[in-house]
């Protein structure tokens, strides 16, 4: 009686509309809001942050009704469309060859896009205020459309081939926003190194495409997905698959050792290195992992691989982030640190959990980004040693500087905590010691890093400066102080999970054959401890800014530095790049353009010989004797050989 009176109710409107087709709105409305500045308003500061803030908010509306759907049918659905087809001539499954793009709908694309669209949103907003004096305010705001266009193709993306396509507006997305600011070196050097570096990822994840595709002829994530253990590829086959897709995703998500372009990031202006930290390029490569992560369930090497990159690239961003004396820089190792965290999740088994914490850190790491936009414009300066006292100058700022470094030091109730502890119940129903130290240093040490840098800028006193004043600090307010607000509150809830509903994330976001991570209460103590403990313990070592002793220096400098990786790649580039370079120039100056202008001459001199016997010179004449000898050798030897040959 209770199925028939339900199959009898009337649909609603989430039952109705099509989640494929308002994801596709959402990605295309970015993209339009940009045409329409680029074409009309392109000399209208106004007008087109305010077309750019409108669309985006469309947008976001179109991922929130997205959400809502998946929320009560959680499907995967796709709206794909032929991007290129034509036949090969050959028989069988290689026959015809057909490339497709379109958008998907599932839980995984409609969590991470809503965090896409609305920390764009939000920036944006802020942005309007923090950019206004600044140069080149339509540029930033048509880049940043640009960023959430490209990321939100990431997330809804149905195939290999449509994910490299938005890969590489990704990459360039991130080398503008990098490089706003390109009449400073420093910023044009950090935007060229963040090009690199990606690039290499966009290459490895190309030349993983072509053998994807060579081994199974086929590029949907949902098709593979399903064939990856069929056996029609080998283990290692898999394993080089896993290789080659995983160097994208550290490319893009500074996994050690490809992280050294995210320090370099803090060049970016406060808005666009919030996005590109919270739910930009920085968690591009996580969110590739958990598209791709078939491949790897397939794979014990490839999950292994990726717990030991995650935590290994985890432990080293928060140790770096404790010695950073740069503001952005120590935010951007916390960055590292997480997303570390987020990989080794995946590797071990905690899908949901690993998705969950990409969506829970995304708040209050742009947070984060934007106090500090606030707090450098106030001081300008961005080194940590030459802070302090905004305890009683920025009351506002201070409260929404706690709730970020709260949130992202996972203090319970906050929103990183319940995803650390689901990772943490993870590793724990491993009963994996090496895991479960791995997740409670990183905590404890992240947390150390936030309360570090919550101590040096608030407490203490304001360092006087020349041309400074201390006195004319100003608090946030307006437009930033509304953003920070908005994501100060979705930092305190976006991680509260409704324990046995539909709408708890963990069950939300699932994979098929990966049990799900369920929180319980040891691993929720040890967590709730351990960021507690590393908070306090920051707070007492550098609220009272003890001075540090002098055998601990060249260890402070070689951390601050981050192990020299970055000297390390520069120092590579110089003693092996440019060599190569240089005999590749004299190989084709000396060699190549010396052969074609030898063939050139010959060719004229035997046209024309008369009018070149006046100019030949003796060392020709020589150079030219001598190849003629060694090529009538040559002949005589391979014809001797034949007659002996006929002749035996």
């Amino acid at each position: 009686m209770t199925l028939t009176l339900l199959a009898a109710a009337p649909k609603g409107p989430l039952d109705a509309w099509s989640p494929t087709l308002l994801a596709q709105f959402a990605l295309l409305l970015p993209l339009i809001a940009l045409l329409i500045i680029l074409a009309f308003t392109i000399d209208s500061r106004r007008v087109s942050a305010a077309i750019s803030i409108i669309f985006t908010l469309a947008s976001v509306i179109c991922a929130l009704l997205v959400v809502a759907i998946e929320a009560a049918h959680p499907l995967h659905l796709e709206r794909p469309a032929t991007y290129l087809q034509f036949f090969t001539g050959q028989s069988g499954g290689p026959s015809e060859f057909i490339l497709q793009w379109g958008v998907l709908a599932d839980p995984l694309a409609a969590t991470v896009g809503l965090a896409v669209v609305l920390v764009s949103l939000l920036v944006q907003v802020y942005a309007l205020s923090f950019m206004r004096r600044e140069d080149g305010v339509i540029r930033f705001f048509g880049v940043l459309l640009f960023a959430t266009f490209a990321m939100l193709g990431v997330t809804l993306s149905v195939s290999y081939f449509e994910m490299l396509l938005f890969f590489g507006m990704v990459t360039l997305s991130t080398y503008l926003m990098i490089g706003h600011w390109w009449q400073r070196e420093q910023a044009a050097a950090a935007a060229t190194r963040a090009f690199i570096i990606s690039l290499v990822g966009d290459l490895a994840l190309l030349v993983g495409v072509a053998y994807i595709y060579f081994r199974f002829n086929e590029l949907n994530f949902q098709t593979l997905a399903g064939q990856y253990a069929g056996g029609r590829v080998s283990s290692n086959g898999l394993f080089i698959m896993a290789i080659l897709v995983f160097i994208a995703a550290a490319a893009k998500s500074a996994l050690f050792p490809l992280h050294v372009w995210l320090p370099g990031s803090a060049q970016a202006p406060a808005p666009a290195a919030a996005l590109i930290h919270s739910a930009g390029s920085a968690v591009c490569g996580v969110y590739l992992i958990a598209r791709t992560y078939g491949l790897f369930h397939v794979s014990p090497r490839g999950l292994a691989l990726l717990a030991i990159a995650g935590g290994l690239s985890a432990v080293l961003g928060v140790l770096w982030a404790l010695f950073q004396d740069n503001l952005k820089r120590a935010i951007a190792y916390t960055t590292m640190g997480e997303l570390g965290l987020m990989v080794l999740a995946l590797g071990i088994g905690a899908y949901g959990a690993g998705v969950f914490e990409l969506f829970t850190h995304a708040w209050p790491k742009a947070l984060l980004f934007l106090v500090a936009g606030v707090i450098i414009r106030e001081l300008r300066t961005e080194r940590l040693s030459e802070m302090g006292g905004l305890w009683r100058r920025m009351r506002f700022t201070r409260w929404l500087m706690l709730i970020a470094v709260a949130a992202a030091a996972g203090i319970p109730p906050f929103s990183t905590f319940w995803s650390k502890d689901t990772i943490m119940s993870k590793a724990l129903a491993l009963d994996s010691p090496l895991a479960i130290a791995v997740i409670a240093a990183v905590t404890f040490l992240g947390a150390m890093a936030l309360a570090r840098i919550f101590a040096l800028a608030f407490t203490g006193e304001t360092a006087r400066r020349r041309r400074f004043e201390p006195e004319r600090i100003r608090d946030a307010g307006g437009r930033i102080a509304f953003a920070m607000s908005l994501l100060a509150i979705v930092s305190v809830v976006a991680g509260i999970r409704a324990f046995g509903s539909r709408i708890d994330p963990i069950a939300f976001i699932t994979f098929p054959g990966v049990p799900l991570p369920n929180s319980h209460f040891m691993a929720a103590a040890v967590m709730a401890a351990t960021a507690v403990l590393g908070v306090g313990v920051g707070w007492v070592v550098y609220a009272r800014r003890l001075p540090v002793p002098a055998a601990l220096r060249p260890v402070r400098h070689a951390m601050g530095e981050g192990l020299f990786v970055d000297r390390a790649y520069r120092l590579g580039t110089v003693a092996v790049l440019l060599p190569v370079s240089r005999a590749m120039g004299w190989v084709e100056t000396r060699v190549v353009d010396g052969a074609t202008d030898l063939i050139a001459e010959s060719v004229a001199f035997a046209g024309q010989p008369r009018s070149w016997l006046a100019q030949v010179r003796a060392r020709r004449l020589l150079i030219g004797l001598f190849a003629g000898v060694v090529a009538l050798g040559a002949i005589t030897v391979v014809l001797a050989g034949r007659i002996i040959g006929k002749a035996g």
